[in-house]
């Protein structure tokens, strides 16, 4: 059971390192809430627009994960 602990919170700990936490659980969040509405029947369209701003923000955190990469790939001496 350590064993397993051990290898998970070495992947919670490298997902903090870059940042994509956060935007991976929301993204997850906001497709699961897509998904649940698709196979509860919802099938009008105004229904999704409860998904949109999810969706948005999900973009917006991806974003921010990918220049904080790029700016700390940047700072890295040049050995």
């Amino acid at each position: 059971m350590s064993r397993v602990r051990g290898k998970l919170s070495g992947l919670t700990a490298r997902w903090r390192r870059r940042g994509g936490t956060l935007a991976l659980i929301w993204t997850l969040i906001t497709l699961g809430l897509a998904t649940m509405l698709w196979f509860s029947g919802f099938r009008a369209w105004p229904v999704y627009l409860t998904a949109v701003p999810g969706a948005v923000v999900s973009v917006l955190l991806w974003i921010g994960v990918a220049r904080a990469r790029r700016r700390r790939v940047e700072k890295q001496p040049s050995g």
